[in-house]
């Protein structure tokens, strides 16, 4: 169980503001960072000056940023999920809450830098035995066989590039892979009301349930896909308790935030098989 935090919320305006020690710099392309440290927090300062990987030093396995902790509350769309496919590793906070509190998942992760793979082992403490896959997310479904209960997807896409979050293809190749009842959970970096619903278009070709989360005091917006219907409110808050209890994780704040969308016509979804 995770210790008891007494953490103030991270202000993360502050935060992009903050020198802090650099711990490492990485120069190379496609994206130069830097890993930055002050007080009991660590953190990844890209080249444009967003931040991710924010760790609690004296609990690594916490998740401390909100969004995080938004798309771990894919893990309440099932009683017992047992498979989770992380698409956009980055430093591995998903991987270091689940290995640490939920042992009995089976997680897969996949990481296009290896760079970061190397430094989330050495600075961000990834047990060096948890194997992360070094392909794109578009790859690995290509040549993927397995199938999943929870497919998390957090992909860093810089702006004027390919985007495979932008496809439909993208969202058929998540389908067929995710278990009766599975989720996708999806991180997004919206600038504009008009982007947001474009995605949501796209995805709702494929997924006739999506939940939202607007992450409060950010741009990101996480999404919950599904085939079937989610969880009514009332069994998120009763799961979420559960988890709290087991790991000292608190989602009842988000899962009291959720916006359910409309259901689209299911009639008009397809999948690629």
């Amino acid at each position: 169980m995770l210790k008891k935090i007494e953490q103030a919320p991270i202000d993360f305006n502050q935060l992009q503001n903050t020198q802090g020690e650099t711990v490492k710099r990485y120069n190379k392309q496609p994206q130069p960072f830097e890993i930055r440290e002050q007080g009991s927090l660590r953190w990844i300062r890209f080249s444009d000056g967003s931040i991710q990987s924010v760790m609690l030093l004296q609990e690594p396995a916490y998740p401390m940023l909100d969004y995080i902790q938004g798309l771990l509350c894919s893990l309440l769309y099932s009683q017992q999920p047992g498979s989770l496919l992380n698409l956009g590793f980055g430093a591995g906070s998903i991987e270091r809450f689940v290995l640490s509190q939920l042992p009995e998942i089976e997680i897969v992760s996949v990481e296009i830098d290896p760079n970061m793979v190397s430094f989330s082992r050495d600075y961000f403490n990834l047990p060096k035995s948890h194997p992360v896959a070094v392909s794109s997310a578009e790859h690995f479904l290509d040549t993927n066989r397995k199938s999943f209960d929870i497919v998390v997807c957090d992909i860093y896409i810089k702006r004027h590039t390919e985007n495979p979050l932008q496809t439909t293809s993208f969202y058929q190749d998540i389908a067929s892979i995710l278990n009766q009842g599975g989720v996708l959970a999806i991180n997004c970096l919206p600038v504009s009301e008009s982007e947001i619903i474009d995605l949501l278009l796209k995805i709702r070709k494929v997924f006739p349930w999506i939940v939202l989360f607007d992450v409060p005091s950010l741009q990101n917006v996480v999404l919950y896909c599904s085939l079937s219907a989610p969880p009514e409110i009332s069994t998120l808050l009763i799961r979420s308790d559960q988890l709290h209890q087991s790991s000292g994780l608190n989602l009842l704040p988000i899962c009291k935030q959720l916006i359910r969308l409309p259901e689209s016509n299911p009639h008009s979804c397809s999948v690629k098989l």
